[in-house]
């Protein structure tokens, strides 16, 4: 069994992981920030795939909170053998001139001081086992920009990007690989979160395989890189796009 750490794993492509993680037989941690009737769901569908988990409630945006889940995740599993760096916001669609500050802030907090605080974590846990896999949850909006809806996400996600890179060439020496996905047009309930529901609809025919993207598509991919079958895999960004 390998122990596995998912940050935002109640809903979404979180949540397709962890059920994934659970076709192998994983332990898996199960993080959320508010919905606990959506965490305590995903392990119950953890449980009915085979696999065993414990929920986590912590914000990543709090430093002390992460260190907090980490130390009860280790105190369960005994290792830490993956992490999927996953949890994040996308904020309102808005062009750039109309953002108001506050929702910048709360996005910055939680897409990169977040995803560096869980990175900063796994690393401390990983470079004493001398071994493990990362994967953080990136964008193709880092790529494409995000104009007219989501500067701000798209650059946020640029942070994830470099953090991947620079996190590769400084935990190799140790044994650990980190990689990160880019999803393009995946049908979750992120775009009705952000204000517009018909989005997948709205953007889908700039997809060149005409079709939106599943969250099991993106988790499979997830899953991959967390494996030994990707072993010689590391400082990559994946795009999960459909080619878009």
């Amino acid at each position: 069994m390998t122990n596995i750490l998912i940050t935002g794993a109640s809903q979404g492509i979180g949540r397709a992981t962890a059920i994934e993680a659970a076709k192998k037989k994983s332990f898996v941690g199960i993080n959320y920030s508010k919905n606990s009737d959506a965490a305590e769901s995903c392990l119950e569908a953890v449980k009915s795939h085979g696999g065993d988990g414990i929920i986590l409630k912590c914000d990543v945006a709090d430093d002390i909170a992460v260190k907090d889940m980490f130390e009860k995740f280790i105190d369960k599993s005994g290792t830490l053998d993956g992490v999927f760096n996953n949890a994040g916001i996308t904020g309102p669609i808005s062009p750039i001139q109309d953002l108001d500050p506050a929702d910048l802030k709360l996005l910055i907090d939680t897409n990169v001081s977040g995803a560096f605080f869980v990175a900063q974590e796994t690393a401390k846990i990983m470079i004493n086992q001398k071994y493990g896999a990362i994967v953080n949850m990136s964008s193709i909006a880092a790529d494409i920009g995000g104009g007219g809806e989501f500067i701000h996400y798209a650059m946020s996600k640029g942070a994830i990007h470099s953090l991947t890179y620079g996190m590769a060439k400084e935990l190799g020496k140790h044994g650990i690989r980190v990689n990160a996905v880019a999803p393009g047009l995946i049908d979750t309930e992120i775009h009705a979160k952000a204000g517009d529901a018909s989005r997948v609809d709205r953007l889908m025919p700039s997809v060149p395989l005409g079709r939106v993207g599943g969250a099991e598509e993106v988790a499979q991919t997830v899953m991959w890189l967390l494996s030994e079958q990707s072993s010689y895999i590391s400082g990559s960004i994946v795009p999960v796009s459909g080619g878009r």
